[in-house]
């Protein structure tokens, strides 16, 4: 037997550095994913960190013996503040007049609630209505913005209250079919300025249904509150809020501004206006 076969070659240079190569490689794979993990480690913390943040700050608004710190942004007009006093600079704009121009403006309204529907505790609408017109206020619980308190005293509001309304005006994706304004409020502050009885002897949504829209119903099978017209005569303050009357009572005004009393006035006729007492 040969010494060449005992003793095999010895492997060259190049070949016994390809394990120490590999090895260089499976180092630096490990080291990147280390890495990698510490890195989304890291990020998964931050988080974590900003979701408990907030869910702090949502459970300090939700505990009853925390104080709320929007309580200033919601609430009842005391009566002092009701009485005259020097100008205040504010300026309300009117229901009609909310359009999709005044994107992103705030604004301050001022109307009676015609409908409050509650969501959930974090979220609520209130349909605003003034001179016959509505528009939709949302009210959405957001840090610092808006609290779980003002959406309990959105929801707490009674129909026909008189409230003023203060926001930033936005315009949905979707058509809006519950108001008369294309636009909504995104409510950041909502005060009662004169609060109505819990419970109404008649709802506006009923004194305004017609005949025809009864008759239909009944066809077809439902029933549909009908206000008589001894139940209208004795809360006629309420019926005269129904779109129907308040049509025909801008129609009678127009009409005695434009002819009736020019007419009487060019007849030498003068109006007298008297008190509560005849002298």
């Amino acid at each position: 037997m040969s010494s060449d076969t005992l003793n095999p070659p010895n492997p060259k240079e190049g070949e016994e550095q390809q394990p120490d190569a590999a090895n260089n490689d499976n180092n630096n794979a490990g080291s990147i994913s280390k890495k990698a993990a510490k890195k989304e480690a890291a990020k998964q913390q931050k988080l974590h960190s900003k979701a408990a943040a907030v869910a702090a700050s949502l459970s300090s608004a939700t505990s009853p013996d925390a104080p709320d710190p929007l309580a200033a942004h919601y609430g009842d007009v005391p009566l002092e503040e009701l009485q005259s006093k020097a100008v205040t600079g504010r300026e309300w704009t009117e229901v009609g007049s909310l359009t999709e121009e005044l994107r992103d403006r705030t604004v301050l309204v001022r109307g009676r609630v015609q409908t409050v529907r509650a969501v959930s505790k974090k979220m609520a609408f209130l349909i605003v209505r003034e001179k016959g017109l509505t528009v939709q206020c949302v009210l959405s619980v957001c840090p610092d913005v808006v609290s779980l308190g003002m959406v309990k005293f959105a929801t707490g509001l009674s129909r026909e209250s008189y409230v003023d309304v203060e926001g930033t005006v936005s315009v949905p994706d979707s058509p809006i079919t519950g108001a008369s304004q294309q636009v909504e409020i995104q409510v950041r502050k909502v005060y009662c300025v004169s609060k109505a009885v819990p419970t109404l002897p008649i709802n506006i949504e009923d004194a305004a249904r017609s005949e025809v829209e009864i008759d239909k119903a009944l066809l077809a099978g439902e029933q549909l509150v009908r206000v008589n017209q001894d139940t209208r005569l004795n809360f006629r303050v309420l019926d005269l809020r129904t779109p129907s009357n308040q049509g025909i009572f801008r129609i009678q005004c127009q009409v005695e501004n434009l002819a009736f009393c020019p007419l009487l006035g060019r007849r030498w006729n003068h109006d007298f206006n008297t008190g509560g007492e005849l002298i």
